[in-house]
């Protein structure tokens, strides 16, 4: 990952600030190239990454978190503060401001991912730090983050074959089991989350399955038993050392009827017509439109709102957006989460998630485990398994 650290160095240096600090948890994943265990579950612990201009950029993180910075390689330096100095956040601050002020940049700009900061840490960073001019530099970091590097692709499309397997693996525990020895939704859609683990995934985040009825909104608690004839969804996004997949793949129990089968070749003609589409030079909101024009030339019922996509990364939800209102250009580098949802024959919401990048050609599948050209059909004998 040589490159991308060269080329967030090079923006920083070129940027107005005189240093760049990076709060959100993705952010600090892009900016660091370390992962903290957990951190997105903990609001209240705050690590962060200063990369000033001159001199070395610092992570500033809790000790339960220093050693897996460390553990992962990290080159710059280490500040670690003691969470029992003040309540909350106020440790971080008090961290913060010693810090700021020891690298003689309490009187300068420096960029902060706005977005990602609440108001009441902004105010006591402020507040401490009265003399520090603050800049959002959300659309910098946005900027960076929107055109990934050949390493940051590879660990994508890692992730994707990641999750791929860890449904699959789930799927072949399923095999044989529906008419007897019955799984629970909550115990199939956790199966997903281990094997996905156990490929060598580092997170795991969305996780959903919406078996009949339950599938035809978005999401639902996972509750109920497995049942012969339902079509499911199964919806997971996980990561590699932070780069994330968001994968969504579609199944039946038993033999799938004709109505089930049609539906999903549905889905697959739009994903198509994106894909003619899904170029350098193109709009995002034109590949939306096309998609648009297509459903209803061919009578396809679709779930508009959501849009049809959107970028994968350091999160698993970022820009660019395939929607109406994103004008965003498509360029080599990208990379997205194309996303169309259409319905079945119970109005149960129909997709197929698959991740692209984007080439100087065109695109290239990078979740390509399998091919999930047709429903997964869950029938057989244990030894399947």
């Amino acid at each position: 990952m040589d490159q991308l650290k060269q080329k967030i160095e090079t923006a920083v240096s070129e940027s107005q600030y005189d240093a760049v600090l990076a709060l959100g948890v993705d952010n600090y994943n892009y900016l660091s190239g370390t992962v903290l265990p957990f951190a997105e579950h903990y609001p209240s612990r705050k690590a962060a990454v200063l990369m000033p201009k001159e001199g070395s950029p610092v992570v500033i993180v809790p000790q339960d978190w220093s050693q897996a910075v460390v553990d992962q390689g990290w080159t710059g330096e280490l500040l670690v503060y003691d969470e029992n100095q003040g309540y909350e956040t106020g440790a971080f601050v008090k961290a913060m401001e010693e810090l700021i002020v020891s690298m003689g940049l309490d009187k300068n700009t420096i960029g902060i991912d706005a977005a990602r900061v609440t108001k009441g840490l902004m105010d006591s960073l402020s507040g401490k730090l009265p003399r520090v001019q603050w800049e959002p530099a959300d659309p910098m970091i946005r900027d960076l983050r929107i055109i990934k590097t050949e390493g940051e692709i590879e660990f994508i499309e890692r992730a994707c074959k990641q999750s791929d397997r860890g449904i699959v693996y789930a799927l072949m525990h399923l095999e044989g089991t529906v008419d007897h020895q019955r799984y629970t939704i909550a115990e199939f859609t956790e199966r997903m989350r281990v094997h996905a683990n156990e490929n060598g995934g580092s997170g795991v985040s969305l996780l959903n399955c919406g078996f009949g009825s339950d599938g035809q909104i978005y999401y639902t608690p996972q509750r109920g038993w497995v049942k012969n004839g339902d079509i499911f969804r199964m919806d997971m996004s996980s990561h590699y050392m932070g780069y994330w997949t968001n994968v969504g793949r579609m199944g039946v129990t038993g033999s799938p009827s004709p109505e089930q089968e049609n539906a999903y070749k549905e889905n697959l003609q739009l994903r198509d017509t994106a894909l003619e589409m899904l170029k350098p030079g193109v709009a995002c909101n034109e590949v939306y439109a096309h998609v648009a024009r297509a459903a209803e030339r061919q009578a396809i019922g679709f779930w508009k709102e959501p849009g049809i996509g959107h970028g994968v990364g350091a999160s698993h939800h970022e820009a660019p957006y395939l929607n109406l209102n994103c004008s965003t250009e498509l360029k080599p580098g990208m990379v997205l989460a194309l996303d169309i949802y259409t319905y079945g024959p119970r109005q149960e919401l129909i997709h197929n998630k698959d991740i692209y990048a984007i080439t100087e050609e065109g695109n290239r599948k990078l979740s390509w485990y399998m091919a999930w050209d047709k429903l997964y059909h869950v029938y057989g004998m244990r030894t399947t398994h």
